[in-house]
């Protein structure tokens, strides 16, 4: 059932670390356009005491915005993350959408993604989920989407 991620990003390594925010819902074709470009736009200028991040975002089931950085070149700090921070809340405020209720929780149900509460992933336990606790890329290109039954949600 896993969609095939292992082309995301194809500049950085497995081992670089990642953000996903899920959106409470799908963005209009046309909000897709701008928010991408947006993300674009903001990884180009990322910045760690002054340093460019060797780094990559984008949009990915018209909801999901993935940030991700090879550390390598140079580390990740607070004061970034919080850009990213910043970003992803002027985002929300300006398509008023919610990307920080960790309640709602994005599941392929039949092929279809949808959101579902944390509460009712019970009763989805046949379905896929989008794991929420990616941490590097290489999780994304391999594990992101996993059965609800055999994930910790349940």
């Amino acid at each position: 059932m896993q969609k095939n991620y292992n082309t995301l990003f194809p500049g950085l390594p497995d081992h670089s670390r990642v953000w996903i925010y899920i959106s409470n819902r799908e963005f209009t074709p046309s909000e897709v356009e701008t928010v991408t470009s947006t993300i674009h736009q903001f990884v180009r200028s990322w910045k760690a005491h002054q340093k460019s991040l060797t780094a990559a975002g984008t949009l990915l089931l018209n909801r999901c915005v993935v940030l991700a950085v090879n550390e390598d070149d140079e580390q990740i700090t607070g004061c970034s993350i919080d850009g990213s921070v910043k970003l992803i809340k002027e985002m929300e405020q300006h398509y008023n959408v919610d990307f920080f209720n960790r309640l709602n929780m994005l599941i392929s149900c039949n092929g279809d993604t949808k959101m579902v509460s944390y509460h009712d992933l019970k009763n989805h336990r046949e379905d896929y989920i989008y794991n929420p606790n990616i941490e590097t890329l290489k999780e994304i290109r391999e594990n992101w989407l996993i059965p609800i039954k055999d994930s910790p949600f349940v």
